[in-house]
């Protein structure tokens, strides 16, 4: 089975492609057996998500080299952890003694792991990169600087390092908190003549893991005292890790020492996720709350809400405690009649605020996209917009017509589907309409 599994893997590498393989397969292990392929995966959701869009691959493949149907089964690696537990206890070997926790700064979110987050095309450069900084921690990349949007995963990400962190190395001492957290406590630490303790506390730890340190620009104090325990900690391979909204580059107010010290190590930045992205999210936070959400539920959950991983998550949760309070299963109607009352505080976006932002983002002219000229690198712009203007200020077909040179309406409802159509298929499309219909709504 061994030697199965390693041909099995190969020709999945060549058939699903590097992107899939790495987020998919290459983090399964094979647990030996002689009759059948044991297969040891993360979490529920990952055996779920392989089971529907992998599963059928990979028994084909195992079939085809053993000559005859191999039995599959998975296994979920927190079972074999309590496996090694009661193996260790037998052996008097308390793991209590062998894993006694290091103290930490700041508290870590329990749920925030690399088994809950979701991987695809926006995020993978940052989930394989935080994986590589837990493999080795101050050498692999040092600083990483992680950036991106609101509620796109970076404060999941950097939860998920330092519990892994922990996991390999309970006495890691490990600083995990807010920058605003780490100004708070120089500021308290100057108040009260305690600075030696301060920069003592910071300065021995095995990884420093700030969030949002665009928090600092302008803080020319905080700045200073950060810059120090920086270098004193990269000058002894201790990791260092930092999330932005925005590359350091783009951040006002930050010393050009500072800046230059970022830009030295990997930058990743976390796009905002693809459609598919967003209905895996739905199912993995369901699963989290053992709920089961069909599909429909969670596709027109997706259309209803923003592209932020914390707005998704708290329309979920608005529909499950309607559907509690209601004593109902989810449906389509139970989505629409929660989430009613949340667009009608949402500004109406027009097709003139479409026009602008997709002439912007493909840098043509408004009067591009309403002449009759149909090049592609004006018809394929000119679709989005009409797209953009029945899904997001839901205008009538004759409306958006008169708005893109008085055309006939039949000819954006052919647009429509067009990129309905394409946006289904190909991830590339669907990760454009994401950040325009973000720029939109805010």
């Amino acid at each position: 089975m061994v030697d199965l599994w390693a041909s099995v893997s190969a020709e999945l590498r060549e058939v699903l492609g590097e992107r899939n393989y790495l987020a998919w397969i290459e983090p399964v292990e094979l647990i030996p057996s002689e009759e059948e392929l044991v297969l040891q995966v993360p979490s529920v959701f990952f055996q779920s998500w392989i089971e529907r869009y992998f599963l059928k691959t990979i028994r084909g493949a195992a079939e085809r080299k053993l000559g005859r149907p191999c039995p599959i089964r998975f296994v979920l690696a927190q079972d074999r952890k309590a496996v090694r537990a009661d193996h260790a206890k037998r052996l008097d070997k308390p793991a209590e003694t062998r894993r006694a926790r290091a103290p930490r700064i700041g508290r870590l979110i329990p749920h925030y792991t690399f088994d809950s987050f979701v991987v695809g095309p926006s995020n993978e450069m940052a989930f394989r990169t935080a994986c590589s900084v837990c493999e080795r921690p101050g050498q692999a990349f040092n600083p990483v600087f992680l950036h991106g949007g609101v509620g796109l995963g970076k404060t999941h990400l950097i939860n998920a390092i330092a519990h892994e962190l922990l996991r390999r190395r309970a006495r890691t001492v490990i600083a995990c908190l807010s920058a605003e957290n780490f100004m708070n406590q120089l500021i308290t630490a100057l108040r009260q003549d305690q600075m030696p303790q301060f920069r003592e506390r910071f300065r021995r730890v095995d990884a420093l893991i700030l969030d949002d340190i665009q928090f600092l620009s302008g803080k020319e104090r905080t700045q200073e005292e950060f810059f120090h325990t920086f270098n004193a900690l990269q000058t002894s391979e201790k990791q260092i890790v930092l999330t932005s909204d925005q590359p350091p580059s783009a951040i006002v107010g930050i010393e050009k020492r500072l800046r230059s010290r970022f830009e030295g190590g990997l930058i990743a930045d976390i796009h905002p996720p693809t459609r598919e992205m967003r209905v895996a999210i739905v199912h993995a936070k369901a699963t989290r709350k053992g709920v089961e959400v069909p599909t429909d539920v969670a596709e027109v959950l997706v259309r209803r809400s923003g592209v932020s991983v914390r707005e998704l998550e708290g329309a979920l949760n608005r529909v499950i405690g309607m559907a509690d309070v209601r004593g109902v299963p989810l449906s389509v109607e139970l989505v629409n009649d929660a989430l009613g009352p949340l667009e009608a505080h949402r500004p109406g976006v027009s097709v003139e605020s479409i026009q602008q932002t997709v002439s912007h983002r493909f840098g043509l002219q408004i009067s591009d996209l309403t002449s009759r000229r149909r090049g592609r690198q004006i018809s394929f712009p000119r679709q989005i917009a009409m797209y953009l203007s029945r899904t997001v200020a839901q205008a009538s077909y004759p409306r958006i017509a008169q708005e893109f040179g008085n055309r006939d309406h039949t000819t954006v409802m052919y647009a429509v589907r067009t990129i309905e159509t394409r946006r289904s298929k190909d991830a590339a499309v669907d990760q454009v309409l994401v950040g325009i219909e973000a720029e939109l709504r805010d």
